[in-house]
C-alpha cells in the first residue's frame, strides 16, 4: 500500500513538470522505483536501478502523448523546428535503449550536470528584445538531438532538461519551447521503450516487462494523466519571463540532485 501511494504522489509530481516544463520526472522515478524494488521486493539494486531507468523512460510515453496533443492544440509547438531534431532524438533514443546496461554513466552524468548548471546561468543572463532565430544545419540539429536523447535515456528523463535551454538560447518563446521539447520527449520515450523492451534480459519477477516494471506505470500515469493537462493548460496564464526565471531554478534542483543522489 505503501508503496503505490508513493507511486501516485509521484505521478501527481511528473504531470506537472511535463505540463509546465516539457520534462518528465526521472529524477524522482528513477529513486522512487528504483528503491521501491529494492525495499519491498527484494531486487538486486543493478536490476532495480534499470528498471527504474526504464520505467521513466516508459512512463513519459503517457504523460508525454497527453502533454504534447494539449501544447499543439494551443498552438505552442513549430513543425519545422521539430523536424530539424526529429531523426537525431530517434536515433539517439533507440541506441541509448539498446546498449543502456552497457554504458558507464559516471562522464555522461557530469557532462550532464555540468549543463544544467551552465543553461541556467545562460537563461538567467540572456538578453531580452527581438533577435532573429538561427539554427546551425540540419546535419547538426540531428546531431545535438542524437545526443541530448542518448544523455535523457542515459539517465531515465524527458528532454525538456535539455532541449528547452537550447531552444531558449535560439530565442524561441518560452511557450513554444516547451511545447517543442515535450513532442520530441515523447519521441524519446517511444523510441527507448522499444529498444530497451527487444534488448532486455528475461527477469524472474512478476509484473516485469523487460525492465519496465508495470505496476509503477499504472500508479504513476493516472494522476500523471490529469495533472499533465492541467498544467499545460495553466502555462497559457504564465508571463514568459516568469517561466525562464522557473525553468532556470528548476535546472538548478535537478542538478544539485544530480550530485547528491546516489545512484
Amino acid at each position: 500500500m505503501i508503496e503505490i501511494i508513493l507511486y501516485l504522489i509521484s505521478g501527481i509530481f511528473i504531470g506537472s513538470m511535463a505540463g509546465l516544463f516539457g520534462i518528465g520526472g526521472g529524477l524522482l522515478i528513477v529513486p522512487v522505483v528504483t528503491y521501491s524494488l529494492v525495499y519491498f521486493h527484494h531486487v538486486s539494486f543493478d536490476i532495480a536501478l534499470l528498471s527504474g531507468v526504464s520505467t521513466s523512460l516508459a512512463s513519459i510515453i503517457f504523460s508525454g502523448i497527453v502533454a504534447s496533443i494539449t501544447h499543439i492544440k494551443n498552438k505552442n509547438f513549430d513543425i519545422g523546428i521539430f523536424k530539424r531534431f526529429m531523426w537525431g532524438v530517434l536515433f539517439g533514443s533507440l541506441v541509448i535503449g539498446f546498449f543502456l546496461k552497457q554504458i558507464p554513466t559516471e562522464i555522461i552524468k557530469t557532462c550532464f550536470i555540468f549543463y544544467t548548471f551552465l543553461a541556467a546561468y545562460k537563461i538567467i543572463k540572456q538578453q531580452t528584445g527581438v533577435r532573429q532565430k538561427i539554427f546551425p544545419a540540419e546535419l547538426i540539429c540531428q546531431s545535438i538531438g542524437a545526443i541530448f536523447a542518448t544523455l535523457s535515456g542515459l539517465i531515465g528523463i524527458g528532454g525538456g532538461t535539455l532541449f528547452v535551454p537550447y531552444l531558449l538560447s535560439k530565442n524561441i518563446m518560452p511557450k513554444l519551447a516547451v511545447g517543442i521539447a515535450s513532442v520530441l520527449g515523447l519521441v524519446i520515450g517511444i523510441g527507448s521503450s522499444c529498444a530497451i523492451f527487444f534488448a532486455a534480459e528475461t527477469t524472474e519477477m512478476n509484473h516485469m516487462v523487460g525492465y519496465i516494471y508495470l505496476p509503477a506505470i499504472v500508479f504513476l500515469t493516472l494522476p500523471s494523466l490529469l495533472f499533465v493537462k492541467l498544467s499545460a493548460t495553466w502555462l497559457l496564464s504564465i508571463p514568459d519571463t516568469a517561466i525562464k526565471k522557473a525553468f532556470a531554478a528548476l535546472l538548478v534542483v535537478i542538478g544539485i540532485l544530480m550530485l547528491i543522489n546516489p545512484y
